[in-house]
């Protein structure tokens, strides 16, 4: 376990700009990681309640400076999918509404730096990638799902263009010796992809393949898509629904959801006429595009470059 919390919040400053300073504010940090959100908003904003959630059980501990300090933040443990049971439990007004709340979707550093979680493939450790409350073991899903699975995994959740040729060399190895070890993994995928195209991008060439192994251990767009439907009933009228995300599966149905409930006319194809949104117009589009973290933060913090914050505000 990690006794160190070494998490930097990403685009910080740029989620502020959204959070109001002229009232008293109820917040949910739907996913707390290494608190940076928290702690900025507690210490700066005039804060009424902010309930924290995440499903790491590690954060409880890291959040423990924070629950000492303010009598008026919580942390919750559990998957923000659940959102809506998690806030009400621990709420004594069963009506309560919030006027912000703020889904950072990347990996917390505390998570990646530690070998012993499994999911950096710069670090030796047991495959295994569980946020907290999975079902199922990265270790489970490469040495017993069929190859065909595998392929189809790191396809659609990693978009590696060369699934199957990993999936195959998985297959052929697991039946001389188990794969186990991260670093194994990692140098067994490295093998797979031709050498002209890893000298073609700068990213680690198992950067992918492990990006859809967490995805697929934690059910996280599944999660997601059940998160945002239920923040919107937990949002105030004129409440802000913040998301940070940093992947395009993510952002795409971060995207389709906001555009979607603001009434926004979308197009499922290139090829077939725009379709007007039926459902109910619950949201402004705060951000038309997503807005980008700045040089500065990219220099300083490299996990930042692919960050993008999309806002939302309810207007009913």
């Amino acid at each position: 376990m990690v006794n160190i919390n070494i998490h930097e919040p990403v685009m910080l400053e740029e989620v502020k700009k959204f959070i109001p300073v002229t009232k008293k504010i109820n917040i949910i940090d739907a996913t707390f990681g290494g608190g940076g959100y928290s702690k900025a908003l507690l210490e700066e904003y005039n804060v009424n309640q902010l309930i924290a959630i995440d499903r790491d059980p590690i954060t409880e501990v890291i959040a423990r400076d924070l629950s000492k300090r303010y009598k008026n933040f919580k942390i919750i443990n559990g998957c923000f999918s659940k959102i809506d049971e998690l806030i009400y439990s621990n709420c004594t007004n069963k009506t309560k509404k919030f006027d912000i709340i703020i889904f950072d979707l990347g990996l917390s550093s505390n998570q990646i730096n530690d070998p012993k979680r499994g999911f950096s493939f710069m670090k030796e450790g047991p495959l295994d990638m569980d946020m907290g409350g999975s079902k199922v073991r990265a270790s489970e899903i490469i040495n017993n799902f069929s190859e065909r699975k595998l392929a189809d995994i790191f396809f659609e959740l990693g978009e590696e263009k060369y699934a199957k040729r990993i999936a195959r060399n998985i297959v052929k190895q697991r039946k001389i010796k188990l794969i186990n070890n991260t670093k194994k993994l990692s140098e067994l995928i490295k093998e797979s992809i031709p050498k002209t195209n890893s000298k073609k991008t700068k990213i680690n060439p198992a950067t992918k393949t492990f990006q859809a192994l967490r995805i697929y251990v934690n059910d996280e767009l599944n999660e997601l898509k059940k998160a945002l439907g239920k923040s919107s009933q937990l949002l105030n009228k004129e409440g802000k629904l913040i998301v940070v995300s940093f992947q395009s599966l993510e952002d795409r149905i971060v995207k389709d959801f906001f555009n979607h409930n603001s009434g926004k006319r979308w197009r499922s194809s290139r090829h077939y006429p725009e379709l007007a949104d039926m459902g109910p117009i619950t949201f402004k589009l705060i951000t038309k595009k997503p807005i980008r973290p700045q040089e500065w933060e990219i220099q300083k913090n490299p996990r930042s470059r692919s960050a993008k914050l999309r806002v939302v505000q309810k207007i009913n």
